[in-house]
């Protein structure tokens, strides 16, 4: 944003110029002050010390000449009248001198005696024209006569006579002169003291003038500069105003959107769990028949024993009634896998609690049939009475990825002796009211590049035709998302022979290594602390 201008003149302008007109009126009082200060100091010295001391000096001239027009006789007193003579003489020099410094002024005083006869009447300056005018007249007229009194006594040395009544004459004339002199010097002291009492209200209005001038520029430009804010601030006001409402309708965009994507991200999740409960569905097929193959063929036989025996007569009754317990044992073993399987499907939509060994035992159970035809020794390590609080089917699901995931590599790597190991510790100095499952195998664990990125949707290191790359991922969500729980990979040596340890898993010899998924999962102690969030 630009300067703000007002009247032509941006706001730094403006705070300059009020800036400069302080510092230039506090100058210029100074300046004044000082120039007021040493005038009248001036002044006054020269009033109560050069004038007084001239004053002093004619009075004495004129003292000395009345002492010698006091004296008897002249040739009586000769050594009076040379001894005055010489008294007179320096004194009327020391006068002389006193009066060229007061006729000499300093720069400042000649300013101060400018500013007065600028603003002073006409006729008042005239009056003290003509008053020293008058003073330098009687003064070279003293002068005359001092020189003309002193010479008849120079004569006094050569033996010359001296007329007494011509020396009264010019003692008389001489006491006039100075008696004019004083009296115009003490005319000069007045107006001197006059002028000091004008120039001090001269000089005191100039100062207030200067004063209420600075005042008044101050009083304007700040005026001026509060204006400026004013309007910068209802400017900065009103652009903030703008860029709040850009950021409300940005934010509601990027609300929209990010509710749109969390949309999408839960629909694109819902396929792909969807997905994946197809795949296992899939599979669970594939395992319903495997495991039929085998019922099914002794219900064949049982047929066809019982058209055998009808044939050859031998159909009896306890034949029949032996076959047919036999049968129904059959039917009730494929009609609880068939059970097994409607169980695993089926979605709960509410948390329980549910013991862990047994979930475990049911979801293997599943999978058995594959387990042993790939000739996968599983193990499970796992207290009869820890309980886990969750989604139970989901968790299931969990464990049949996991196992998928190990059967597929295992297989894949034609590792000899394939083992899988699923080790549950609960333990409260691990983790308070968790139970930490190790699932492990042998299968020489997940490359490190990979190994980041194991849980990501859609990857996976086997061919299309064979992997989705969503077992894994679906895994994670369930367990941080849906349990509240957590899962993390990393390669490891264990041993396939594991007492149960009251203490955190230690592995004491490196037989196997391979790929070691932990999982840590409330256990039921966390249930009415996990209905009170959901309650939240």
């Amino acid at each position: 944003m630009g300067k703000t201008k007002l009247f032509g003149t941006s706001l730094e302008a403006k705070a300059r110029i009020l800036v400069f007109n302080i510092a230039s009126g506090l100058l210029s009082l100074a300046i004044i002050s000082y120039i007021f200060y040493f005038s009248l100091k001036s002044d006054y010295d020269s009033l109560f010390t050069q004038y007084n001391h001239s004053l002093i000096e004619l009075e004495a001239i004129r003292q000395i000449i009345n002492q010698m027009q006091n004296l008897p006789s002249i040739e009586e007193e000769k050594i009076i009248f040379l001894e005055n003579q010489e008294k007179i003489q320096e004194i009327w020099e020391n006068y002389q001198q006193s009066q060229s410094h007061l006729a000499n002024h300093n720069i400042l005083r000649e300013l101060g005696l400018r500013i007065y006869h600028f603003f002073i009447e006409e006729t008042k300056t005239t009056k003290e024209r003509d008053i020293l005018k008058s003073n330098l007249e009687n003064s070279q007229n003293l002068n005359r006569q001092i020189q003309e009194f002193l010479t008849p006594l120079n004569g006094i040395l050569g033996g010359e006579n001296i007329q007494e009544e011509s020396l009264k004459t010019s003692i008389n004339q001489l006491n006039r002169q100075i008696s004019k002199i004083i009296s115009n010097n003490l005319k000069l002291i007045e107006i001197e003291k006059e002028r000091n009492n004008i120039l001090y209200n001269i000089l005191h209005k100039v100062v207030l003038g200067i004063m209420c001038l600075i005042m008044l520029i101050t009083l304007c430009l700040s005026f001026l500069i509060l204006q400026n804010i004013k309007t910068l601030h209802m400017l900065l006001e009103s652009k903030v105003q703008e860029k709040t409402k850009e950021l409300q309708n940005l934010n509601n965009s990027l609300q929209e959107t990010i509710e749109k994507e969390v949309l999408e991200s839960r629909k694109k999740d819902q396929i792909m769990y969807q997905q994946a409960r197809l795949a296992s569905m899939g599979e669970m097929i594939g395992n319903i028949a495997h495991q039929w193959r085998q019922p099914l063929n002794a219900l064949m036989l049982l047929i066809q024993t019982f058209k055998v025996k009808s044939q050859n007569g031998k159909l009896t009754k306890d034949f029949i009634d032996t076959q047919v317990e036999d049968g129904l044992k059959i039917a009730k073993k494929m009609s609880r896998t068939i059970e097994d399987f409607r169980n695993f499907f089926h979605n709960s939509s509410q948390k329980e609690s549910f013991n862990l060994k047994e979930n475990l035992e049911d979801s293997i159970s599943l999978v058995d049939a594959f387990l042993k035809q790939s000739e996968i020794e599983l193990n499970i390590l796992c207290p009869q009475t820890t309980m886990l609080y969750g989604y139970k089917n989901a968790f299931s699901q969990v464990i049949l990825n996991l196992i998928k995931n190990a059967q597929d590599v295992l297989q894949e790597r034609k590792i000899p002796n394939p083992k899988i190991l699923i080790l549950v510790i609960e333990e409260p100095v691990i983790q308070k009211d968790y139970v930490k499952i190790f699932f492990m195998d042998n299968a020489g664990g997940v490359k490190l590049d990979d190994i980041q990125k194991i849980f990501e949707p859609y990857f996976t290191t086997k061919h299309k035709s064979v992997g989705t790359g969503i077992g894994l991922y679906m895994s994670k969500q369930i367990i941080e998302k849906q349990m509240q729980g957590s899962i993390e990979v990393k390669n490891t040596y264990w041993r396939a022979t594991l007492p149960m340890l009251p203490q955190p898993f230690k592995v004491l010899e490196n037989d196997f290594y391979g790929a070691q998924f932990i999982i840590s999962i409330p256990t039921k102690n966390n249930e009415n602390d996990e209905q009170q969030n959901l309650g939240r």
